[in-house]
């Protein structure tokens, strides 16, 4: 459940799955060690029902024809629940069959089905229980009565750095044995040496890239400096969850409230709770300006930039400034967690796009699997499904998506160079796989685990 992984639902939280059919989820849960109890009015209708920590609403309202009993049965389960409820339902148009029926559908096996486009069922939620959802996917929101529960929830949204870039760029920058030396020197003078104090400089450069990264990576490893470098981060963090309240209409969570962890980094980096409040409302303003956007795109230290969007993979958001980041957690407010690897900012800040490729790091040239186009100033989105498309949106030149540290980065480099030598990425019809597929056998070529090769007869030439 995605609660569990949203620390929602934890050891020593009880639980009652509420409409729980046969009990599959009650068994999971009760094997991860959490205290659960399902009720059913056809499968366990003589479960004793009481008040506990966290109620789950899953796939009920989906089937209830009543528009009164489905209203009812949200507020009793919300009324049982004394932390938190959980809610799931069917989305947009997942069942594409069905006759019309009062507000929902028939299926063929006669079941009623009511479906639910995000937008609605948020509505539909704050309507009828009077507080506002938290989107934590499609078709799922959480509507929390323990405002510190809430707070958590959201402190751990605003925490939540993909530290995949991070870990490898670091460890690798701890191994190479020219960056112990700047490290061993940097040391002996208390701060980063300067490019004219360390002869071997340049190495570093061709090796880490910029000197603003080889000080920020060497900052990670000095003890003396590794601290500040964690402020600034966990600063941008706070903004981060202070922006974040403001865009799901929350007034500002009591002091009092916030987790221990939390009031202790609010008092280590302002003076008062209400000067950060300030700073991260005025933060937040700062996504719907669109020249303000377009230069944090521009001067992004990674992603592919293209005239009206930035692209970039999923393992090197981390990198990406507060400002980046707040717009793409905005975009999660209104779709919850999707499955995706690649992400696209629009550079005037309107629209954030969720990508799913196919094998990201397997496929030399993955095709486009699913996309979720979230636009933020009407909350709404759009989903394209490519999965039966013959012929779907495909990727070419990787790098330019992922750190130059990634593992990959320079096989996917030095096959972008063969394929420039051969002249393959200079037509304008290979952005699809039949385009791509017609190029390569128009040049009679094939390409294995990112290495180009001649075409050999009754092997397949499709992309990898």
């Amino acid at each position: 459940m995605l609660a569990l992984s949203h620390g929602i639902i934890a050891v020593g939280t009880s639980v009652l799955d509420y409409g729980c059919g046969r009990g599959e989820d009650v068994a999971y849960l009760k094997s991860s060690g959490i205290d659960a109890l399902g009720w059913d009015p056809h499968y366990q209708p003589d479960t004793r029902v009481t008040s506990v920590d966290v109620v789950n609403l899953g796939y009920v309202l989906n089937v209830i024809e009543d528009t009164t009993e489905r209203d009812d049965t949200l507020r009793r389960a919300f009324e049982l629940a004394r932390r938190a409820l959980v809610v799931a339902v069917r989305v947009d148009h997942s069942l594409d069959t069905g006759t019309e029926f009062s507000d929902g559908l028939l299926t063929s096996r006669g079941s009623f089905q009511k479906l639910y486009e995000q937008g609605e069922f948020r509505q539909y939620i704050e309507r009828i229980l009077g507080r506002r959802p938290h989107m934590a996917g499609l078709g799922v929101a959480y509507v929390f009565k323990d405002e510190l529960l809430e707070s958590a929830y959201l402190a751990s949204l605003a925490d939540s750095r993909i530290e995949t870039s991070s870990s490898f760029a670091t460890e690798q920058f701890s191994q190479d044995s020219t960056a112990k030396q700047y490290l061993e020197l940097a040391e002996e003078l208390g701060r980063p040496p300067l490019p004219s104090e360390f002869s071997s400089y340049r190495f570093l450069l061709e090796r880490f890239g910029s000197s603003a990264r080889i000080e920020r990576l060497a900052k990670r490893l000095l003890s003396s400096d590794a601290l500040a470098e964690k402020q600034r981060n966990r600063r941008e963090d706070i903004l981060t969850y202070i922006a974040m309240m403001h865009l799901q209409g929350l007034k500002a969570i009591p002091f009092r409230s916030l987790p221990h962890e939390l009031r202790a980094d609010i008092k280590m980096l302002w003076s008062s709770y209400s000067v950060a409040l300030k700073e991260g409302e005025s933060f937040l303003y700062q996504i719907g300006k669109p020249e303000i956007v377009r230069l944090a795109c521009q001067n992004a230290p990674v992603g592919k930039k293209l005239p009206e969007d930035l692209y970039l993979h999923k393992s090197a958001e981390e990198q990406l400034g507060a400002l980046l980041r707040i717009l793409i957690f905005a975009a999660r407010q209104i779709v919850g967690e999707v499955e995706y690897n690649v992400v696209k900012i629009s550079t005037d800040g309107r629209k954030v796009s969720f990508l799913q490729y196919i094998d990201f790091e397997e496929n030399a040239h993955p095709a486009l699997l699913s996309s979720i186009r979230v636009y933020l100033p009407l909350a709404s989105y759009s989903i394209r499904n490519y999965a039966d498309s013959a012929n779907p949106p495909i990727l070419h030149r990787k790098e330019m998506l992922v750190d130059p540290l990634h593992p990959s980065y320079v096989m996917f480099c030095e096959l972008t160079r063969q394929e420039e030598e051969l002249g393959l990425l200079s037509r304008t019809d290979i952005g699809t796989r039949q385009g791509w597929l017609a190029l390569l056998a128009e040049k009679n070529m094939t390409i294995d685990s990112h290495r180009i090769q001649p075409y050999e007869s009754g092997r397949n030439p499709a992309p990898q």
